[in-house]
């Protein structure tokens, strides 16, 4: 119901596993020949643990644990790599949650940056949004188990939480 809101006919939205959103393909109407559908722009709005909310929906703060960002981080990263996967050379990506994790946030971010092995670059959008309100992200957090035990490091984490606490969780060196 809000696409429809847009009033335009550039709005696509499809109800299926973000992180394993299909490849599309378009035809040359001359040639008949088929080629890979790539998008300028692509929005990843992930799920997440939502405690950037808490101010207005009190129901998270008495569910909230650092499991939580845990178990979205892996789930965020694999639909960013999609997203950035489906976009065109030259294209926008924006990555949006309504957490204030950084495990959700920059640890996603670092480690997207880092797979695209310079594929993939971090703008400024306070240049194409001078009106936005933001600060920089954190370049430093602690990672720790939903018993609050922090890591330094991952060679730090028990080989029983490795597929809750990932090495993409840290800061990136």
């Amino acid at each position: 119901h809000q696409a429809n809101r847009l009033h335009s006919p550039t709005c696509v939205v499809i109800n299926q596993d973000a992180a394993r959103m299909s490849t599309f393909y378009k035809t040359d109407p001359t040639t008949g020949e088929k080629s890979e559908l790539k998008f300028d722009r692509v929005l990843a709005d992930v799920p997440c643990s939502g405690d950037g909310t808490i101010r207005k929906n009190y129901d998270v703060w008495s569910k909230w644990n650092q499991a939580n960002a845990n178990n979205f981080h892996i789930i965020q990263l694999k639909i960013a790599k999609r997203g950035a996967e489906l976009l065109k050379k030259g294209g926008l990506i924006s990555y949006s949650t309504c957490s204030l994790n950084p495990l959700e946030d920059e640890a996603v971010i670092a480690e997207l940056l880092n797979q695209s092995k310079g594929g993939l670059e971090l703008i400024d959008a306070s240049k194409i949004l001078p009106e936005l309100k933001c600060r920089g992200g954190l370049e430093d957090w602690l990672v720790m188990s939903r018993e609050n035990v922090v890591y330094d490091s991952f060679k730090d984490v028990p080989e029983n939480l490795h597929k809750q606490i990932y090495a993409s969780s840290f800061p990136p060196e």
